[in-house]
């Protein structure tokens, strides 16, 4: 019983979305909180998951060097990846019919803009400023030219 409950649940709540169709510039907000959101969350398991790749069978020093590398990799392409999905899947649910290739574009251009502006300054904490950028640019490319179905 419980689970036929929270399965109507669900299908109520994902489905209120198509129902309650946002126009694009309503939409903007949750696309860059979400987007965020999950662009920590990718960065955080790009960290793990490439890390825990490349040291496997490493040893000694290569295991230091390994660990740097799987987790800047991993984290600035987990947290473009993830924001760009973010703001894909919210703009997706709200009803609005976005440009998904600019979306993917636009979040790599964000995480591209804080790991150069990283590197130009070295200020270190602009790297944990990552994933909102790239979720501002995969908000701003996912917008353009959008419509609401």
């Amino acid at each position: 019983m419980r689970r036929g409950l929270l399965v109507l649940s669900m299908v109520v709540g994902l489905s209120g979305g198509f129902l309650l169709a946002a126009a694009p510039e309503e939409a903007v907000l949750p696309e860059l909180v979400v987007g965020t959101l999950a662009g920590y969350a990718g960065g955080l398991a790009g960290a793990f998951v490439l890390t825990a790749v490349l040291t496997a069978g490493a040893e000694g020093w290569g295991v230091l060097g390994a660990t740097i590398l799987g987790t800047v990799l991993g984290y600035t392409g987990g947290g473009a990846l993830g924001a760009s999905f973010g703001v894909a899947t919210t703009g997706s649910l709200l009803g609005v019919e976005g440009n998904i290739g600019l979306c993917f574009l636009g979040g790599a251009g964000g995480a591209g803009l804080m790991i150069g502006l990283r590197v130009a300054t070295e200020f270190q904490p602009l790297l944990w400023l990552l994933p909102p950028a790239a979720a501002a640019g995969a908000t701003a490319g996912f917008n353009m030219g959008a419509r609401t179905r």
